[in-house]
């Protein structure tokens, strides 16, 4: 990644990718990649995106780590994650992935416009079912294997999430630390197979300033944003990002 007019507007685009995950605790990665992949091959923007995306996970936690929840994260969140999370790898190993890159894009918008239409539509913010282990199962183990392969599985997961943790506080600083988890096994494997090398450090440090501004713009709007918007923030950001990667398939 040479330092130049591409580089600057990527670096535009990880700031605001940083901001957004730092509102709602989910959607950097996706949006870095599936944007940043108009100027950058995938198999680059990986080994630079997952260390920069653990940097935040990590400040929030810290920061905000009374509002995780253990019981969800560790029983039930981070086990069926974590199994989907290895067959990901797995598959990611073996596969290109572009038609499971259009497939799930079309997943994800199919969802998201359900769900949003469904808060749009209600007269109050009335909590949705709980799921049965069935649902949750399908829910967190396909956000698992997406997160192996891509390194973007939050859509799936938020599917659960938005469900079990509907106070934004809860919601975000419970899946910050999944993210922090899951992308220090994946940050391992990049190692391993040497997709993390001296070579990337440089253009991790330089979007290191990008990084942190985000987290202060994503901070500032945390604050301000009530529940029922940003739960339909969350739906529509699905929907942006859904529409990015059924284009960029």
């Amino acid at each position: 990644m040479p330092l130049d007019a591409r580089f600057v507007l990527f670096g535009l685009l990880v700031l605001t990718a940083k901001a957004v995950e730092a509102v709602t605790g989910f959607g950097s990665t996706i949006i870095a990649l599936t944007l940043g992949a108009q100027m950058y091959p995938i198999e680059t923007l990986l080994p630079v995106l997952v260390p920069l995306n653990i940097v935040l996970s990590t400040y929030i936690v810290a920061r905000h780590r009374a509002g995780v929840v253990t019981d969800v994260l560790f029983k039930r969140i981070l086990p069926l994650a974590g199994v989907g999370l290895a067959v990901g790898m797995g598959i990611f190993a073996y596969t290109h992935g572009r038609t499971l890159k259009l497939a799930y894009g079309i997943f994800v918008l199919l969802i998201s416009a359900y769900e949003l239409q469904r808060i749009l539509r209600a007269k109050d913010a009335a909590e949705a079912k709980p799921m049965s282990f069935v649902q949750s199962a399908f829910w967190l183990i396909s956000g698992g294997i997406i997160q192996g392969i891509y390194a973007s599985g939050g859509p799936l997961i938020v599917k659960y999430a938005s469900v079990t943790l509907t106070d934004k506080k809860q919601f975000r600083s419970t899946l910050s630390v999944l993210w922090l988890v899951l992308n220090i096994v994946l940050l391992v494997d990049y190692v391993r197979t040497g997709k993390v090398t001296a070579a990337t450090l440089e253009p991790i440090g330089l979007l290191l300033p990008a990084l942190f501004l985000g987290i202060v713009i994503g901070e500032w709007l945390h604050h301000r944003i009530p529940e029922r918007a940003f739960r339909i923030f969350v739906f529509a950001l699905l929907i942006v990002a859904g529409l990015s990667l059924v284009f960029k398939a």
